[in-house]
């Protein structure tokens, strides 16, 4: 057992393993580029957890903000509407989606604040999908695109992704906090994709028309 958590916690801090590992989530979904990003009717950023500032006041995380301003970015680029879509996950704090847009003052975007999670947000958007139908650009995780590309799919509506811009260098065999932190982020989204597919929030039939 020793030394079989010893190779565990060496696999867990050394990035390469998470880097192979990631390739499916991270690059099995549909990407734009330069030349047909302008096809995008719509961005839409999936909003990734608040909490509480020093004084008490509930914010967006670190991840919900870089994922707002990367999205806004794009929306105000190609003139296109932003979908921020973020329900209740405190019992005491409004949606993350209301917290995300009182926090950057954001005007004229369309708030989901009843999806607390992927499918949620993909079910409740589905109508959206079929008024604009599409292609929708999806701001989310770095290990969330393919969960999130499938759990769109299956509801019939047509989303795309930004293109990977992850480096290949020596840091990646260099054994690191960060590197277990990928690795528990990674197996945390295998499992949730798991369980979507157990569950038919994802449709079998979808993941093979990647």
């Amino acid at each position: 057992f020793y030394y079989f958590g010893l190779i565990i916690f060496l696999i867990s801090s050394i990035q390469i393993f998470s880097f192979i590992l990631s390739f499916p989530l991270v690059n099995l979904v549909k990407t734009v580029d330069k030349d047909n990003i302008r096809n995008v009717k719509s961005v839409i950023v999936l909003s990734a957890g608040i909490k509480k500032n020093i004084i008490g006041d509930w914010v967006p995380s670190l991840n919900s903000s870089d994922r707002t301003l990367l999205g806004k970015y794009y929306a105000d680029k190609l003139s296109v509407p932003l979908v921020i879509s973020g329900g209740v996950t405190k019992v005491e704090a409004l949606a993350e989606a209301i917290i995300i847009k009182n926090y950057f003052n954001l005007e004229s975007i369309v708030v989901d604040q009843n999806s607390k999670n992927t499918y949620e947000s993909a079910r409740n958007l589905s109508e959206y999908c079929k008024k604009l139908q599409g292609p929708f650009l999806i701001i989310t995780g770095h290990y969330h695109r393919l969960r999130s590309f499938l759990s769109f799919r299956s509801e019939k509506c047509r989303v795309v992704f930004l293109e990977n811009e992850q480096n290949f260098n020596y840091k990646l065999f260099i054994p690191s906090v960060h590197g277990m932190s990928h690795f528990k982020n990674l197996i945390y989204e295998y499992l949730g994709l798991t369980y979507y597919f157990l569950s038919n929030k994802i449709r079998l039939s979808v993941f093979f028309d990647i």
